[in-house]
């Protein structure tokens, strides 16, 4: 009798991974990093704690999985606008709002990545997790590269009073990350309210950094 093929299980489905992901991101938003345990996250996900750790060996390891996925949306969100041919002061508005709504839309994600730096920073990590720390790092500095770079250009035409674009560039994207702080997600919030929350936001960072005529 000819054999049939082996239908996949629900460890080996391409999309696991990210539900997986996603549930961590979840359970440190609401436990926190230091308490959330791997039982924890499968609870979240409504699944086995095997089926967790048929794909990542500990929590540290989908803590770094949540911060790479926290900034690749961050990076699929303003890499459209970086692209267009417009004014530093017009462009840079469109990428701080995007940034705003990138944080209220993927908030778990993003909370996540401020509770964790600082304790990774200065916890017990091994060699190996401390490296890829610093490549996280780094992908989150190349990030912030994006605004300097239209800081830098502001400051080239005189659209944008600035003196100090390493300075500017962490000021501006301190007050937007700052959001996941004092953001709540509201049952009746809607998608135009989160848009007026982003651009508000955005404008009063950024009519500081305006040349005056």
């Amino acid at each position: 009798m000819e054999q049939q093929p082996q239908q996949p299980d629900d460890e080996s489905k391409p999309d696991s991974q990210s539900e997986i992901i996603a549930a961590a991101a979840t359970c440190f938003m609401q436990s926190g990093l230091e308490k959330a345990t791997m039982d924890d996250i499968a609870d979240v996900l409504g699944a086995t704690k095997g089926r967790v750790y048929h794909h990542f060996r500990s929590k540290n390891a989908i803590y770094f999985a949540v911060y790479r996925q926290a900034m690749q949306f961050c990076f699929d969100a303003i890499e459209p606008i970086i692209e267009r041919r417009c004014p530093p002061p017009e462009k840079l508005m469109e990428m701080a709002a995007t940034h705003a709504r990138v944080m209220m839309d993927t908030l778990p994600y993003q909370r996540s990545i401020r509770l964790g730096v600082d304790m990774y920073l200065s916890g017990s990590t091994t060699a190996a997790e401390r490296e890829i720390l610093a490549q996280l790092i780094d992908m989150r500095n190349g990030y912030e590269d994006r605004f300097r770079a239209v800081l830098e250009e502001g400051q080239r035409d005189g659209s944008l009073a600035v003196t100090d674009v390493a300075l500017a560039g962490r000021a501006l994207i301190g007050a937007l990350n700052g959001l996941v702080d004092w953001y709540r997600v509201r049952p009746e919030q809607t998608d135009a309210d989160r848009e007026r929350i982003a651009r508000t936001l955005a404008g009063t960072l950024l009519n500081g950094l305006r040349a005056r005529p």
